[in-house]
């Protein structure tokens, strides 16, 4: 569970830092929320239910 909550807190800082601040441009900004939230999503899927091992389940 460690690189899961690892890779979480690491793409939610990255998240915040662009979008707080104006390094990205605004269509970089959005490509950057889409590809970050897909992989996430896809993440989260194989997670929960490929690996099948998360601290609720156990």
């Amino acid at each position: 569970m460690m690189t899961f909550h690892v890779f979480h807190i690491a793409t939610g800082l990255w998240l915040a830092l662009v979008n707080v601040t104006g390094i990205l441009a605004p269509t970089t900004l959005s490509w950057n929320n889409l590809v970050l939230g897909l992989i996430i999503a896809v993440y989260n899927v194989y997670y929960l239910f490929a690996q099948k091992h998360v601290d609720v389940q156990s």
